[in-house]
């Protein structure tokens, strides 16, 4: 028990007791005396919060603690697969000696039957008419109705989400019992979106009930332990047969479907106790109305209350709640009931999973697709390798870099060799392989298609400086000599092998077209833009100085003629252009064919790359296999529970022998 309400006076335990009930309406549990008593009630004060309490703990009785214990691990270990309102009224009800049994009065589409029918499982037919049965003939528009055994004397607190009303009841005093009157909506146009989250048989043990003063705040759940469906005629009894398609025969005794049909005129007694019966309103009321105005009209109300059919239904609603060791068969059949629903859930869970295996490929049925995805990439890759650059050294701006249009060209080289390279050279195979990695990663392959183990540092490269040499590619990951020569690349083996500092992000797709790409940039474009310059320059210089040989020849020997001086120039000439024309074609065919190479290796490479990934795959890993540790802990936590309940029965039966003995 708190210490506040231990300590404090009774006015101030009551003012505080009430407090909380407007706080938290659903916490609120009470005991109930000898029911001789009409006009006591006790409340245990264990099940009352204190706003103020941090990790509070109820005083569990000892005999419910271990289930207590048990049921609680599952709001950790099965919280997707459990009802949380349910669970907390079946942990509250394990919290007390003598907890409140909640039953549901549920209307289908109307909520006048439901109060009507509340009325007469409650009311006292020998007593007179009282206040709370005036206030249930009313139209329901303050909302749902909460019927709470208490003196009519009694004052409560307005609560947003129903109206509460006193009763004194012997019923609801002896079995210490609750009844909510509400309404069942299986015509709303969003069953179905509501559906898809939440069964049918959820939705009638945990009534969904609105605030009245403002349509903002969303439904609050408000658990209970039986529910009892009214409907008017067959065809409120076939909506609500489709409304519960999704469920049937999960609810067992819990929820018991009443049908308002007119009486018939012999009453034959059912041999067996079924889910739905027929009962009539009318001839129940005519009967305790009969029996009120007077005693002598007591065969009349006999006749018309087991016409009426309820006598079955008060049967029904008054079994489980007896007191029995070591919980009420109401308590015990909620807490099989959150067990099965989480053995079912977990079960069709497994099967839904079971069926995404089967219609999966095997390992290698994924790896021969991919590895067809990877040849169709390769096929496509190397035609646009070919085509593209076909048509780039065929078009008219490679043909504007010819030697002899260097001289008015020469600043446009790095502009139109760096246009081959960055719009002609593996556009479309660089996009490609984005998607290949996206199918790979889709299909569950690992994560090391997550950038190359094979990185070119650009900074490393040493660029040339008099031809167009090929350039040296150094391997700067540890793995990459090892990767390499499993992959069967024997080119990267080749040049300086040296460390870097420079660390690659990784990224989603191979990388090793982009690096190549800038690397022919960084490192092929200088030199041929050099080379171009200087070759011009030295045409330039070769030309002057054979002019101006002759010129000094021609005006320094008299016996020289203008025609023979002119020669040497004319041989100077011819030899500075020959030699221009010579080295300028060789390095435009040599970057030609560099560029080629390259292409062709990088696309070797990447695909090699891939086949080693898809080689080295193993076991299928990705979102099929998401949820099976959590559904194991989910079905460990419910097998601890069904023990725990199983010993809590077994003691229960040894002290039931001991106690037999102890009479004998």
């Amino acid at each position: 028990m708190p210490p506040w309400v231990a300590s404090a006076p009774r006015s101030i335990t009551g003012s505080r007791v009430k407090a909380i009930d407007r706080i938290v309406p659903s916490l609120r549990y009470r005991h109930v005396a000898h029911p001789s008593i009409l006009n006591f009630r006790v409340r245990a004060a264990s099940t009352h919060v204190s706003p103020t309490a941090i990790n509070y703990r109820p005083n569990v009785p000892p005999r419910n603690q271990e289930l207590h214990d048990a049921l609680s691990g599952l709001d950790g270990a099965a919280e997707r697969y459990v009802n949380l309102s349910r669970l907390q009224l079946a942990l509250r009800g394990l919290a007390v000696e003598n907890a409140v049994t909640r039953v549901a009065v549920l209307g289908l589409n109307s909520q006048i039957g439901a109060q009507q029918l509340a009325r007469l499982l409650v009311a006292d037919p020998l007593g007179d008419k009282e206040e709370w049965e005036s206030s249930l003939e009313k139209s329901p528009e303050q909302g749902a109705v909460l019927l709470r055994y208490e003196d009519k004397n009694v004052s409560n607190a307005p609560n947003p989400l129903y109206k509460i009303l006193s009763v004194p009841s012997r019923v609801l005093g002896k079995h210490n019992l609750e009844i909510l009157v509400s309404t069942l909506n299986v015509n709303a146009p969003t069953t179905a979106t509501a559906r898809a989250t939440e069964s049918s048989k959820d939705t009638v043990l945990v009534p969904k009930l609105r605030a009245t003063h403002s349509a903002r705040v969303p439904p609050v759940p408000y658990p209970v332990h039986k529910t009892i469906i009214l409907g008017e005629g067959l065809d409120s009894a076939v909506a609500y047969g489709k409304f519960t398609s999704d469920s049937v025969g999960q609810t067992g005794n819990m929820v018991k479907v009443a049908v308002e049909l007119p009486t018939p005129s012999t009453i034959q007694p059912d041999e067996e106790p079924a889910s739905t019966t027929a009962i009539n309103i009318a001839a129940a009321t005519q009967g305790l109305d009969a029996i009120r105005t007077s005693v002598a009209n007591s065969t009349t109300y006999e006749r018309n209350w087991f016409a009426s059919n309820l006598p079955e239904l008060t049967k029904w609603l008054l079994s489980d709640l007896q007191p029995a060791e070591p919980i009420k068969p109401a308590q015990r059949a909620l807490i099989v009931s959150l067990l099965d629903d989480v053995d079912a859930t977990i079960a069709k869970e497994d099967a839904h999973r079971l069926t995404l295996l089967a219609s999966t490929n095997t390992s290698e049925q994924l790896g021969t697709e991919m590895i067809a995805h990877l040849e169709q990439w390769a096929e496509k890759s190397h035609r646009e390798l070919r085509d593209s650059l076909d048509e780039a050294f065929t078009g008219k701006n490679w043909r504007k870099l010819a030697w002899w249009k260097l001289f008015w060209r020469v600043d446009d080289v790095g502009m139109m060799t760096e246009e081959v390279i960055a719009r002609r050279w593996l556009v479309s195979a660089e996009k490609d392989a984005v998607y290949l990695a996206g199918r790979m990663n889709q299909a569950g392959f690992p994560d090391e298609i997550r950038g190359l183990p094979i990185e070119i540092p650009i900074e490393a490269i040493e660029s040339s400086t008099s031809t167009i040499a090929a350039p040296k590619i150094n391997i700067t990951s540890p793995d990459a000599t090892t990767f390499a020569a499993s992959t069967d690349i024997p080119s990267l083996q080749d040049g300086p092998k040296e460390l870097s500092t420079i660390v690659s992000k990784p990224t989603p797709w191979p990388n090793l077209i982009p690096q190549t790409r800038a690397m022919l940039l960084t490192t092929t474009l200088p030199p041929l833009q050099a080379l171009a310059q200087r070759l011009i320059l030295t045409t330039l210089s070769t030309t002057s100085l054979s002019a101006a040989l002759s010129a000094l020849l021609y005006v320094s020997v008299s016996t020289v003629s203008l025609f023979e001086a002119s020669s040497l120039a004319a041989l100077g000439l011819t030899f500075s252009l020959g030699r221009m024309q010579k080295l300028w074609e060789n390095a435009r065919a040599s970057w030609q064919l560099e560029v080629w190479e390259e292409g062709r290796q990088a696309l070797k490479r990447t695909e090699a790359v891939v086949r080693s990934i898809v080689g080295r795959r193993g076991k299928v890993e990705g979102p099929l296999d998401e949820g099976v540790e959590e559904r194991r802990k989910a079905g460990e936590a419910v097998a601890k529970v069904r023990e725990a309940l199983e010993r809590m029965d077994g003691k229960a039966r040894v002290r039931e022998s001991l106690e037999k003995l102890r009479k004998e």
